[in-house]
């Protein structure tokens, strides 16, 4: 049903008269009240002159009690036509004169406004009624004194008729209807006109408009009335013009819109990777069928649903999620293992804010890819590379037990030619135990380097642990000369790590670095956290944030074609050792989740780079990461 509007020149006349209707109004008002106001005070100065005048001719007779006088004054003055009655009491507060009244004298008036007044201390002007038909007046009273005392010898009554006043008031308020009335009839007619001339116009532009939004943006419309009116009808032409060239635009554009809106659709229901968005209120917004599949939920039923609900068959995966829509989008994936009654699974869930308006995001999406058989075939290639380096390990353990066995050898051949030689059986029991422990730690060694890792993670404070191992190796960096100097920040955040191995590994490179200077030197030890985005975080990994610490000594240097077997076992460039230091170090930093990188130019020092996930929300403690 189409509202019905009021025309525009109904409006404007509307408005004019009630404009007008205002203004005369408001300026009658004032007249009115700025002569009622005038004309009562003249009315008041008058009676009070009147009434002063009368005090001064009654005060002899008012203490000469001359009631006959008195009478007479007040008849005298109330001769006057605006004069409604006058009267006058004595010091008792008797009458002792009313006009037109003589029965009342010697009487007391008991009415309200005889007790006002008679009760005032001073002169006293009181709004009143007379005569039987209620006409409105004003009664005045002043007090009368006797000279040099200030005792009350009686009152004096003037009563004044607003009746002329009023009428007064009446006439000017016609005078001021009648000229009002003419102003408001010729303002009307004005007001017409103008309607007229600016609704025509108007109305011819109104008419386009409505056959332009019917889709006729064709039109010839011309309007000369070098006004504003011109203006816009010259403007909706040009702007009709556009218009048409937008339509063909958006043609096109809704066209390739609708083309994309297709390829999109076809991409998020044929993708592999779980897609799932969630709105402000925690309900499920989006969800494509990978990511029903994996959440183990019909995709149409989702929809609506509260995202908490629809993952309470996956709490890991439900607490990851409800962090992140309280802290907000994170910069990069983070891996969530599912632990659950079959084998563990693991998802790459990345985490991204849409948003549409200035106030902030409206829905998160969050990017679920299942990498579970991704992680088993990185074990599977860790395994193959154990085993392909089976047989440099082998050459490496013959190399190392050669030696001592061929000493353990010799002395037991000679065992039985030189047991009795003085001096044979003490060196003897010091060299081959000395061997044989030398073969258990290279056994030791390379169990702990090739067997699965059994490690007990708990939270642990890095920078307490970077000290404690620092402080084991004072007394032979004071021996040797190094200097120690250390860069650790204060609020360095926490890590998932097993303390022990950890330590093992920060010790192996204090060793070395102590190792590598042995006319003195300097040892610079630094940590910090990284966070994810930064430079460094890039080039570390896909953490949020990193523990980055860093072994810098002023030594020798590594020399290039070394660099890169420094982590092989067996491979080292020491006269005395095995090789396997920086192997294992290097294996408790990758089974920690981190990434171990060496820089070294020969004759110019030498840096260790470790970095270390820190512990995030994602984390469980006590738990090995993925």
């Amino acid at each position: 049903m189409r509202k019905r509007s009021i025309p525009l020149s109904i409006r404007f006349i509307f408005l004019t008269t009630t404009l007008l209707l205002l203004l005369l109004g408001t300026l009658a008002f004032l007249l009115t009240y700025y002569q009622s106001r005038n004309a009562r005070t003249q009315l008041i100065g008058r009676g009070l002159a009147t009434a002063e005048s009368l005090a001064a001719a009654c005060k002899a007779a008012l203490i000469m009690y001359d009631y006959v006088t008195l009478a007479q004054n007040a008849e005298q003055v109330a001769e006057d036509p605006d004069i409604a009655y006058v009267i006058i009491h004595d010091k008792e507060g008797r009458v002792a004169g009313y006009s037109g009244h003589p029965e009342l004298q010697q009487q007391f008036l008991s009415d309200p406004l005889t007790r006002t007044v008679l009760a005032a201390p001073g002169r006293s002007i009181e709004p009143t009624r007379v005569g039987p038909n209620g006409v409105a007046a004003m009664a005045i009273a002043v007090p009368v004194y006797p000279p040099q005392s200030r005792e009350r010898w009686g009152t004096v009554r003037v009563a004044l008729s607003l009746e002329p006043m009023l009428r007064q008031i009446r006439q000017i308020q016609l005078i001021i209807a009648a000229s009002g009335l003419v102003a408001l009839a010729v303002g009307v007619l004005l007001s017409i006109a103008l309607a007229r001339r600016i609704t025509r116009p108007l109305g011819r532009l109104v008419t386009a408009t409505v056959e332009a939004a019917q889709g006729n943006l064709d039109q010839d419309l011309e309007v000369t009335t070098g006004d504003e009116v011109e203006v816009l009808a010259t403007n909706f032409l040009a702007m009709t013009r556009e218009i048409r060239s937008q339509r063909r635009q958006l043609e096109q554009q809704l066209f390739e819109i609708t083309r994309l809106q297709d390829y999109t659709q076809r991409l998020f229901t044929t993708m592999h990777d779980g897609l799932l968005s969630i709105d402000r209120e925690g309900r499920i917004a989006t969800i494509n069928p990978a990511a029903a599949k994996i959440l183990g939920h019909p995709r149409e039923q989702a929809v609506g649903l509260e995202a908490r609900g629809v993952l309470s068959g996956l709490p890991e995966l439900r607490n990851f999620v409800a962090d992140a829509l309280a802290k907000g989008g994170r910069p990069v994936p983070t891996e969530v293992e599912i632990r659950g009654k079959g084998p563990p699974r693991v998802f790459l869930v990345g985490v991204s804010e849409l948003r549409g308006r200035p106030t902030g995001a409206f829905e998160t999406i969050f990017n679920i890819q299942e990498i579970t058989e991704l992680k088993r075939l990185e074990a599977r290639i860790r395994q193959a590379e154990r085993l392909a380096a089976l047989g440099t390990l082998s050459a490496g353990m013959a190399h190392e037990i050669r030696n001592p066995l061929s000493a353990i050898k010799t002395f037991v051949q000679l065992l039985p030619r030189k047991l009795d030689r003085p001096g044979f059986l003490e060196k003897f029991q010091r060299t081959v135990p000395r061997e044989l422990n030398r073969i258990n730690q290279l056994v030791t060694d390379l169990l702990e380097l090739a067997r699965d890792p059994k490690y007990i993670f708990n939270a642990v404070d890095a920078r307490r642990l970077i000290l404690e191992v620092a402080e084991l190796h004072e007394p032979e960096c004071e021996r040797h000369h190094i200097r120690y100097r250390f860069q650790v920040a204060a609020d360095l955040p926490a890590i998932l790590a097993d303390s022990h191995q950890l330590r093992k590994a920060f010790d192996n490179l204090i060793r070395n670095a102590v190792e590598a200077m042995p006319d003195g030197g300097e040892l610079l030890i630094e940590a910090a956290c990284v966070q994810a985005g930064s430079a460094d975080a890039a080039a570390i990994g896909a953490a949020e944030r990193w523990v980055a610490i860093s072994f810098r000594d002023t030594g020798g240097g590594i020399a290039e074609d070394a660099l890169k077997q420094i982590f092989n076992p067996f491979f080292t460039t020491k006269d005395t050792g095995t090789g396997l230091g920086l192997a294992i170090t290097h294996k408790v930093v990758s089974e920690h989740g981190g990434h171990i990188e060496v820089v070294s130019h020969d004759g110019a020092g030498t840096e260790f780079k470790i970095a270390l996930p820190a512990i995030d929300s994602s984390r469980v403690e006590g738990r090995m990461p993925v």
